[in-house]
């Protein structure tokens, strides 16, 4: 009898230990999680806009050297790759013929000079002679007709004076710009002619260069056209140009925007970028290909957000941000343009605010999360 008793009072034990497990695994189970989230807090800053374009560089000035009198090339006066100043003479033509050009030149108004003397006096004398009638007026017509025809003459032959002068200083072939010389294409020896397509030698003046990048016709609005909120000074919403090699580093070359083309491609729509820059190192060569930075002030005091913050359906852009009470709460924001920092956004957030970057996809309205902080950003 006592070891029923001990056996009934046994199994009420057990029963009450099991029943009291099993109640504790359903209040855990009832008992909210809390969602771990990253967040980062927005501050605010200036946000430019940055754009980079392939590019390349052009000289500001490129002058082909070209002969304008023809003759035998008596000697190059120049250092093949060395700077020049504009009038320097580069190469000797033959001046030979020319100087002889010039004689005959010479003799020719010598002789149209003494032929007018003579007619000049001719024709004053014969009309102090007509005053007291002792010749027709016919022959005082005739001598004053030729020494008008005498003047021309001496003019015409003053005039093929100076172009035979010209010629001859043309024998001597004078730098047209000041800048760097290339190579000579021709040599000494050599008969060059002025209709050669061949050039002589060829300048290019690289102390500035321009760079030319091609850019799609939809970047120039963002390049040009300032947001109204930018800046109060219209001046900081100007866009700024900087020059990088192909591993981005920048050239120490201060350049400035100089235009953007009229015509679009047909065939790329791009249109082109002109950039201004000092090059006094002579680092940045013609033909060379580079990277044009674009940089633009768009908004003083803004609000950039990443963009894997960002939620986007049925039209409406959200994130989520986490109060003080460490609640998670969805707000509707308007955005703006795409820079370096992230998307910009022109409403719904404000500095301080607590925005989830990570793990936003496990959240409802009002559910509670443990944030771990990134750092701040803006």
């Amino acid at each position: 009898m006592n070891i029923r008793k001990l056996a009934l009072l046994t199994t009420i034990c057990l029963g009450f230990i099991s029943g009291c497990d099993s109640s504790e695994e359903t209040g855990a189970q009832t008992a909210p999680t809390k969602t771990n989230v990253v967040t980062q807090t927005l501050d605010v800053a200036d946000i430019y806009s940055v754009r980079v374009f392939p590019a390349r560089v052009s000289a500001v000035k490129t002058a082909q050297i070209r002969p304008q009198v023809g003759g035998i090339i008596q000697k190059r006066l120049f250092v093949q790759g060395s700077e020049i100043q504009q009038g320097q003479p580069l190469f000797q033509i033959d001046a030979a013929p020319f100087e002889a050009d010039v004689e005959m030149a010479r003799a020719m108004v010598a002789k149209a000079q003494a032929t007018f003397q003579q007619m000049s006096k001719r024709a004053d004398r014969f009309s102090r002679l007509q005053q007291s009638a002792a010749i027709s007026q016919q022959d005082l017509d005739d001598a004053k007709a030729n020494s008008a025809q005498a003047a021309a003459d001496l003019a015409e032959a003053k005039a093929s004076l100076n172009r035979k002068q010209l010629d001859l200083n043309y024998a001597t072939v004078k730098a047209p710009i000041s800048g760097r010389v290339d190579q000579e294409f021709v040599t000494e020896g050599a008969l060059v002619n002025p209709g050669d397509s061949q050039a002589m030698a060829v300048i290019q003046q690289i102390d500035r260069i321009y760079v030319d990048a091609r850019v799609p016709t939809q970047e120039l609005r963002s390049i040009f056209n300032s947001d109204d909120n930018a800046s109060g000074e219209p001046s900081l919403a100007k866009p700024t140009a900087a020059i990088l090699d192909t591993d981005n580093k920048p050239f120490d070359a201060p350049a400035h925007l100089l235009f953007s083309g009229i015509n679009v491609s047909d065939e790329t729509g791009d249109v082109v970028l002109r950039a201004e820059a000092e090059n006094p190192q002579r680092h940045l060569l013609p033909g060379m290909f580079v990277k044009l930075k674009i940089t633009r002030l768009i908004k003083k005091d803004g609000v950039a957000i990443p963009e894997q913050a960002m939620n986007r359906a049925n039209g409406k852009t959200s994130v989520w941000i986490v109060g003080n009470d460490n609640k998670a709460k969805r707000v509707e924001i308007e955005t703006g343009e795409q820079t370096e920092k992230g998307v910009t956004v022109t409403a719904g957030l404000k500095a301080g605010d607590k925005i989830v970057t990570e793990g936003q996809d496990k959240l409802q309205e009002g559910a509670e999360v443990v944030p771990h902080s990134v750092g701040t950003t803006s």
